[in-house]
């Protein structure tokens, strides 16, 4: 008897409703093949909790729905492959007597579960692999203007939305109630609808302006490759486990990512990249296509969802328009840094003097010197909001083990409210230095 032949028969073996022959031949199998073992034992401690629970009865069998079950979702699932590798959940159909148990599930745990879960991560990106375009809805927590990676697991949730060719020009668009990015083919666009601003790179893109971590999700071929092969390099831990929902199974991979930063650093559990996260992944077991995704934060208050896909479009005929984003006639640029005069004066100042001249100039309202800081013209918004601001303090300037050029520069400061009065605001303001000038650019933080 093999596997297959003894996975058949194992709930009839623990009801003891096999001919002897059979038994025998099942329990030759069992007490050589501990993959198999492990199920008769999982089945058998279910009917020893329903006949706990006094739902045990003789009109009361396993054997018929629950086999036909396991066959049918096994052999689909891994068609042609040993089917006692698998990590499964079969959902039970007792009839009205057992379904009253509390007991509604067998939860059967298999060996070699990171092998099954990277097979079913590949089958998704072979399915993947033949679609032309992709329409992604999902929710976030983040502000609807803040960057498309930002997360705050405090916040409350803000719709994002993804349309993406995987084929062709591969033209995309992301877009946030606060902000759009899109790519036409010939150039890739970042528009800021709260401050009417926009920045241009004159090429296309695969991705910008970080959007990258939804591009993974949109090219399933890719990532589901890559966070593969990023688990099994890296000892992330992966599991596989399957779901029975509404009569149709799905398996469920689920990758535990590790942002690679020391506990407490600034950034960490700021960003998708730079947060340690587990990640969800749902797919239809018939088809082997992505269903549903989502994201989660470990941080103080526990395990929090921060990104979850509410809907999944495939191949949906997208029009050009979608790729282009209308802007307003007096939109406002950033610039590229470009040589100045004084780059020497701003290139000498150390990160607190830079953060202290940019508050400053809100200050006395000198928008010429903020823009300076600011790589494009300062908005109407800005200017209500920070000018006349009275600069309390400036803290020493640190920065985070995610790298870069950046520094976060700890302030407090008081604004100017509608009332002519005062409130006060303390955070860290982000400033970058531009590589090839050596300033310094505001970056975030306010």
């Amino acid at each position: 008897m093999n596997c297959l032949e003894c996975q058949d028969n194992l709930v009839a073996c623990v009801e003891h409703a096999l001919d002897p022959q059979t038994a025998a031949d099942c329990q030759r199998h069992l007490a050589d093949c501990p993959a198999c073992r492990q199920q008769y034992d999982a089945i058998a401690r279910l009917q020893r909790q329903l006949v706990t629970h006094g739902e045990a009865a003789a009109s009361v069998s396993l054997a018929g729905p629950v086999m036909s079950r396991i066959r049918a979702a096994q052999r689909a699932a891994l068609p042609g492959r040993r089917p006692a590798a698998v990590l499964t959940r079969w959902l039970l159909g007792l009839g009205t007597a057992a379904a009253a148990c509390a007991v509604t599930a067998i939860l059967v745990l298999m060996p070699n579960s990171r092998a099954q879960a990277a097979d079913v991560m590949t089958q998704g990106a072979k399915v993947a692999a033949q679609l032309t375009s992709v329409h992604l809805q999902g929710r976030m927590r983040a502000p609807a203007a803040e960057n498309f990676s930002y997360i705050n697991p405090a916040q409350e949730f803000t719709n994002i939305e993804l349309w993406k060719e995987l084929g062709g020009q591969g033209r995309w668009r992301v877009e946030k109630p606060g902000r759009i990015a899109a790519m036409d083919g010939q150039s890739t666009t970042l528009f800021f609808r709260p401050s009417n601003t926009a920045m241009r790179l004159p090429q296309p893109a695969r991705s910008a302006f970080d959007t990258e971590w939804l591009h993974r999700i949109a090219n399933l071929e890719q990532t589901l490759s890559s966070e593969t092969s990023l688990a099994q390099t890296k000892g992330w831990p992966m599991t596989l486990t399957h779901e029975t929902v509404g009569g149709a199974t799905k398996s469920v991979v689920t990758i535990e990512q590790k942002s690679g930063l020391p506990a407490g650093d600034y950034l960490q559990n700021k960003f998708l990249g730079t947060a340690d996260t587990r990640r969800v992944y749902r797919f239809d077991e018939q088809s082997g296509q992505l269903e549903a995704a989502q994201i989660y934060v470990h941080d103080q208050t526990g395990v929090v969802l921060v990104f979850e896909l509410t809907q999944i479009e495939y191949n949906p005929p997208l029009v050009a328009s979608i790729f282009q984003i209308e802007l307003p006639a007096d939109v406002a640029w950033y610039q590229k840094p470009q040589a100045q005069p004084d780059d020497a004066k701003y290139a000498a100042l150390t990160a607190e003097q830079a953060a202290t001249a940019f508050f400053e100039a809100c200050a006395r309202q000198d928008w010429t010197e903020v823009a300076k800081f600011m790589g494009r013209p300062v908005d109407v918004g800005f200017k209500s909001s920070f000018g006349g601001l009275k600069l309390i303090s400036v803290g020493q300037a640190f920065t985070s083990a995610a790298g870069g050029s950046g520094s976060f520069v700890p302030y407090e400061i008081q604004l100017r409210t509608k009332d002519a009065g005062f409130v006060t605001k303390k955070f860290n303001l982000a400033l970058q230095k531009d590589p090839k000038t050596g300033r310094w650019f505001f970056a975030g933080g306010l």
